[in-house]
């Protein structure tokens, strides 16, 4: 029986062309110390849903994803959109119902 890894002696040295075509070694290096390392924010939990929006709304929603594609060469996502306005109208609503009780 020839064994690749004889038992008790670790791993064999490789010859001829195994010795040649290794992947390389992974090294650990790390050039960024562990404070300043870079951690990219976790985007939120969506909720799946669905939505029944009229002509005019998707109109406007078709020409927002245009302008920001326009301006950036990214797409717009419809979810983003529906969410920041959603966003926005329930920030504004609470500012008017502040105003209002002043």
């Amino acid at each position: 029986m020839n064994q690749p890894y004889p038992t008790g002696l670790g791993e064999p040295e490789l010859v001829g062309k195994q010795a040649l075509f290794q992947p390389p070694k992974k090294e650990n290096k790390k050039l960024v110390p562990k404070e300043e390392e870079y951690s990219p924010e976790k985007p939120e939990k969506r909720v799946r849903m669905t939505m029944e929006i009229t002509k005019p709304a998707l109109a406007i929603i078709q020409q927002v994803q245009s302008s920001h594609r326009l301006l950036t060469g990214q797409v717009l996502p419809k979810w983003r959109i529906i969410n920041d306005a959603l966003e926005l109208y329930g920030r504004e609503r609470q500012e008017n119902y502040e105003h209002s009780d002043q």
